[in-house]
């Protein structure tokens, strides 16, 4: 069965998950690791006999990668897996805006899978996860789904308007993005946002995110 934990990265207080299956081993998923000190998540790895065999990254800004650098050096085997956008965006600073956060900026390599413009799925510890686009904050999202949960980025946050105002934001690319959620109410999904707590899809308000 999947369990999630949900950590709060800092400086930029949004949201990293790792996502595991005791009942299969003790890989698991890292979602989004965004903080530039990942000493939490760290902490929380160990005292679960807990190991990232992913990254992914719901996009490419720089409060949802930041750890990655050192997460990738500390466990040599992950794979860190997004978008090709994704991948291309996180090798500059400017593009992955952290040259813009009162600090020198980073890069990071490429990442080891690149997901194209389609949706893709993939087996993982017995379980199914699936990728489709989610282009509204920026050209470089996906949606992560696995089971009854999916990550969400910034693409849906609760009781917040989406932003799309940056470089590579799309209103119109945020209306496809509603689409594919409203085709999940009345699953039982729980959404796993990039910011804020998370929440269940059946009742939410879509109006919001406009």
């Amino acid at each position: 069965m999947i369990e999630i934990n949900q950590i709060i990265n800092e400086p930029v207080l949004s949201n990293c998950f790792v996502v595991f299956d005791k009942a299969v081993g003790n890989f698991c998923i890292v979602v989004d690791p965004g903080s530039n000190n990942n000493s939490t998540l760290l902490n929380y790895l160990n005292s679960n006999d807990l190991v990232p065999q992913f990254i992914i990254l719901t996009h490419e800004h720089f409060d949802h990668c930041w750890g990655v650098n050192e997460l990738r050096e500390r466990y040599k085997d992950v794979k860190l897996l997004c978008s090709k956008i994704c991948s291309t965006a996180i090798q500059d600073m400017k593009k992955n805006y952290s040259v813009f956060f009162e600090q020198p900026g980073f890069a990071i390599d490429a990442a080891d899978i690149e997901l194209s413009d389609a949706s893709h799925s993939m087996k993982w510890n017995d379980h199914i996860l699936e990728f489709t686009p989610a282009k509204g904050h920026s050209s470089s999202g996906i949606f992560l789904k696995i089971d009854k949960f999916i990550f969400t980025g910034d693409e849906l946050i609760k009781d917040f308007k989406t932003v799309t105002k940056l470089k590579t934001g799309s209103k119109e690319k945020l209306k496809e993005s509603i689409r594919y959620l409203k085709s999940m109410k009345g699953e039982g999904i729980k959404v796993c946002p990039g910011h804020g707590n998370c929440f269940l899809l059946d009742n939410y308000e879509f109006e919001l995110l406009m």
